[in-house]
């Protein structure tokens, strides 16, 4: 079920960018007083509740999953970091903290989803470095350079006044690339789990 709220939380923020083409930062489609504010955050708060599943499954297979800690631990703060961000939303224009016109909202806000993304990249490189599911491996360091690449780019063209319009679409790639990330391992997990019959009377129900 994680995978599948990754992938429908995927869909609708595109639905949400196609509804108003002209936003150029992912958090502004759920900015106060944004007509896709409510759709925005429900797809946020989908990913959260995406991660929170997987976290789940996770700890329902009884371990295997640990780089240093455990994935699920990372997931569930990374869960718990997007939901935070789907409820203190940004101010209209969604500015920068500490930048004219920002409110105390915004700095929760951006915070938090940074955080979260973080975590979701933190994550990507803990699965990269697992010796189990080679082609999951290649695919989460695959995931994690282009999602490092497009965000660090989008971030400082974001921040240095640059190209916004670049900055936008490096943005959305770079969510679309670490949600899709997710729904491929929550998938992966639930495969993991049906393969193992005999884990189904320990793992938690979610």
């Amino acid at each position: 079920m994680g995978g599948s709220a990754a992938f429908v939380s995927a869909a609708l923020i595109w639905v949400c960018r196609g509804v108003d083409p002209s936003v150029q930062y992912v958090s502004q489609l759920g900015a106060t007083g944004m007509p896709t504010a409510p759709l925005f955050n429900l797809a946020l708060l989908l990913l959260a509740i995406a991660a929170v599943l997987v976290d789940r499954a996770l700890v329902g297979r009884g371990g295997g999953y640990v780089v240093g800690w455990p994935v699920a631990t990372t997931l569930l703060v990374c869960g718990l970091c997007f939901a935070v961000a789907s409820v203190i939303t940004c101010s209209p224009g969604c500015p920068v903290p500490f930048t004219p016109g920002a409110q105390v909202q915004d700095l929760f806000h951006i915070s938090f989803a940074v955080l979260g993304f973080v975590l979701a990249i933190v994550a990507m490189g803990q699965v990269a470095a697992l010796r189990r599911r080679p082609w999951m491996r290649a695919a989460s360091v695959m995931t994690l350079v282009a999602v490092g690449v497009t965000s660090f780019t989008g971030a400082m063209l974001s921040l240095f006044g640059g190209d916004t319009v670049l900055g936008g679409n490096l943005e959305f790639t770079a969510a679309t690339l670490a949600i899709a990330w997710f729904g491929v391992f929550g998938l992966q997990v639930a495969a993991d789990e049906r393969a193992a019959p005999g884990r189904r009377s320990t793992r938690p129900v979610s």
